[in-house]
């Protein structure tokens, strides 16, 4: 069977629809259509029916879209050769890594569903985030684990070495605006509900977050490993955070037709290693 016939139609099933599959692979969509009925002759069956404004896939689509799924997955990534990989990065680990040659780096996503379309779409190689996901096209492989720590500035006049639970929330705090798994960043990492702290300033960036404790009375919370590598540049004072929040676990997350590809494994690896000392 034609391996071109089974992409288009993987493409097709994977978007539902045939406009989208004609600009993921650039094709037109009379092509598109062309394929799918000659997949449909082959095979002899229906594999896709009219719904509304678009299309769903037949119980015979569904069957073959999961005879193929992995075989389609190796077939296509023989030969593909990568001179560079494409990495989603939270902003905190960016300075642990800039240095791999072969990494070319953006900021993770704010919103995780334009994070996980972007992995599902192949528009990014790989991902390093806090994210889990359940999708049976994406491989999630564990990275390495931190604390959430305090964060303040070392002349703070309220905070000096430590602080306590009932301390911690009558002081105001500078909160992240990214949300993950539908929590912001504490609720994430807490085993159950916690007590609403008093926002003075929400950002979407960890350095403006330290920049902000560095220079105002506000505390925020951030990576450990973060804190500890700009302490002594902002003069803040690190503190173990009160809330007894689980650890932060982040993830290497990527497609599944880059699980055994050479290149992909080998920079897997090198992220592994750069981050086995922290």
């Amino acid at each position: 069977m034609d391996l071109n016939l089974l992409s288009t139609f993987s493409s097709v099933y994977k978007h539902c629809s045939i406009t989208k599959a004609a600009d993921e692979l650039e094709l037109s969509q009379p092509a598109i259509s062309a394929a799918l009925k000659r997949l449909e002759v082959q095979i002899g069956k229906q594999l896709f029916v009219r719904s509304g404004r678009g299309i769903s896939p037949t119980s015979s689509a569904i069957a073959l879209a999961h005879k193929i799924e992995e075989p389609l997955t190796v077939m296509q990534s023989v030969g593909e050769s990568f001179e560079s990989l494409t990495l989603y990065c939270r902003e905190n680990l960016q300075l642990f890594i800039h240095d791999i040659d072969g990494l070319v780096i953006y900021e993770a996503p704010l919103e995780e569903d334009v994070l996980i379309d972007d992995l599902i779409q192949q528009k990014v190689d790989l991902v390093l985030d806090v994210l889990s996901v359940t999708s049976s096209a994406l491989v999630v492989e564990p990275l390495f684990e931190e604390p959430a720590v305090s964060v303040c500035r070392i002349d703070h006049p309220r905070i000096n070495g430590s602080i306590a639970l009932d301390h911690y929330y009558q002081e105001q705090h500078i909160a992240l605006k990214i949300r993950r798994n539908g929590q912001n960043a504490v609720e994430f990492l807490s085993d159950g509900p916690q007590k609403q702290r008093n926002i003075a300033i929400e950002t979407s960036s960890l350095a403006s977050l330290l920049m902000l404790s560095s220079k105002t009375d506000f505390i925020g919370s951030c990576p450990q490993s973060l804190a500890l590598a700009w302490r002594e540049t902002l003069g803040l004072q690190v503190l173990p955070m009160p809330l007894g929040l689980k650890k932060i676990r982040y993830n290497m997350i990527y497609h599944k037709r880059f699980q055994y590809d050479e290149f992909h494994i080998e920079m897997r690896r090198k992220l592994k290693q750069r981050f086995a000392s922290l």
